[in-house]
């Protein structure tokens, strides 16, 4: 006979593997998409910080 106490933690274990990997994948697409995001608001934050500096130093 079957151990159900054996098959039912094995079967946590694989979804825990699973929910694991996808939060992974899930972070890195997240990051990718987010870096890409940011360097437009950087570049427009640098640019103002430069006019500022520009501004005093006038």
């Amino acid at each position: 006979m079957w151990n159900l106490y054996e098959i039912e933690k094995r079967y946590e274990e694989q979804v825990k593997e699973i929910e694991r990997r996808s939060r992974k994948a899930h972070w890195y697409d997240k990051a990718e998409k987010r870096r890409f995001r940011l360097l437009p608001i950087a570049g427009g934050l640098s640019l103002l910080a430069l006019v500022v500096i520009g501004y005093f130093l006038y």
